[in-house]
């Protein structure tokens, strides 16, 4: 493995606004220094002491920005390269390049070389220019030199790569020296918890009709979310129908019955919560539940119970749509000690009561 050398001969520092130049800096010749003329005396105009990547190198791209990183732990800091391809009126897909200084031993002189940074089944990037965080990820092995993880991040994509220590610093690029070891993609938004690494996708199908969402969580493994050797995502290891945005302020008035239930169950466990657990339910059910009579599928009694996790919601048009619907929901308990439930099915029957959806009766 090459090494970078000691007096970078190129520096630079790219703008985030304008031509968004990035100039190397050659360290050619001393300040003032001019070249005489050939064989009459004359000065010449210096020598260009710059290049741009945008308008020297990367003229056949729609550069959007270049960021100075310290993107493979080796403590100097490389260009990170954002540009557009399929560009039509300012938008298109938008890709990344990480330009870096290495040595070539060969020619005795050092080299910007390009590194790929390639996503699953050659997908875009992004949509938009995304930020860039360097995370700690995974763990390195014993005795390695630390480094950390570039996460590349919009509102609808998260891309995790990590730096081979093996490959840094060499005018190579097969194998990748930047391997994708996660990506991650939703219309309806995605994000990512720094604190436990969990990825939470978050999706609309199939609740459009109510503007409920689906979530479901990912956490990595030691070699990140991938199933080893492949770009298929490990299994999530959790899921659940949400509300976009917590229970709406008067979500006792909606037209949708299945939100009445998933607010029911989202609502078990809060003691001080508006509106009250009752006003889900019709009168004859809120009168059993207040006596611990009314069954709605949890194992554990109510001052046991914590939270419930709705997995699944459905929702079943009756002949008298306008005053009657049924909804089946399917949903795990969990209880003060930690324990869960298995998977439980309940189906509900609603009924309109003044202008409102209650929860009638529950069927196992």
């Amino acid at each position: 493995m090459t090494s970078k050398p000691k007096h970078n001969e190129f520096s630079g520092q790219g703008s985030m606004a304008g031509s968004f130049l990035l100039r190397f800096v050659f360290l050619l010749a001393v300040l003032g220094w001019v070249v005489t003329g050939c064989g009459n005396g004359e000065p010449e105009e210096p020598l260009p002491k710059t290049i741009s990547l945008p308008e020297d190198v990367l003229r056949d791209r729609s550069v959007l920005d270049v960021l100075r990183k310290d993107t493979d732990g080796d403590s100097l800091e490389e260009w990170v390269v954002f540009y557009r391809f399929d560009r039509v009126n300012d938008t298109g897909p938008v890709a990344a390049l990480i330009y870096d200084v290495v040595a070539d031993l060969k020619l005795d002189l050092p080299l910007v070389y390009p590194y790929k940074l390639r996503i699953p089944q050659e997908n875009y990037l992004s949509q938009v220019q995304p930020e860039v965080a360097l995370i700690d990820l995974l763990n390195e092995p014993a005795g390695a030199t630390p480094r950390k993880e570039l996460l590349f991040h919009t509102e609808n994509e998260l891309a995790f790569f990590r730096v081979e220590p093996t490959l840094i610093n060499q005018s190579a690029d097969e194998p990748p020296v930047y391997s994708c070891v996660g990506f991650f993609r939703s219309p309806d938004g995605v994000s990512y918890n720094e604190g436990n690494h969990e990825v939470t996708v978050t999706s609309r199908t199939p609740y459009e009709r109510s503007q409920l969402v689906a979530r479901r969580f990912y956490l990595p493994s030691a070699n990140g979310y991938f199933v080893p050797d492949t770009t298929t995502l490990l299994p999530p290891t959790g899921s659940k129908v949400d509300f976009p945005e917590g229970i709406p302020e008067d979500i006792l008035d909606t037209p949708y019955p299945e939100k009445i239930v998933l607010a029911f169950y989202e609502t078990l466990g809060k003691l001080d919560a508006d509106p009250a657990i009752i006003e889900y339910l019709t009168s004859q059910a809120a009168d059993l539940f207040n006596r611990g009579q009314l069954w709605y599928g949890s194992p554990f009694a109510l001052d046991q119970l914590k939270f419930a996790v709705v997995k699944e919601l459905l929702y079943y048009a009756t002949e008298d749509a306008s005053q009657a619907a049924v909804v089946v929901v399917q949903l795990v308990f969990h209880n003060a000690n930690g324990d869960k439930s298995p998977l439980v099915e309940v189906r509900w029957t609603l009924v309109r009561v003044d202008n409102q959806w209650k929860m009638d009766f529950p069927e196992r």
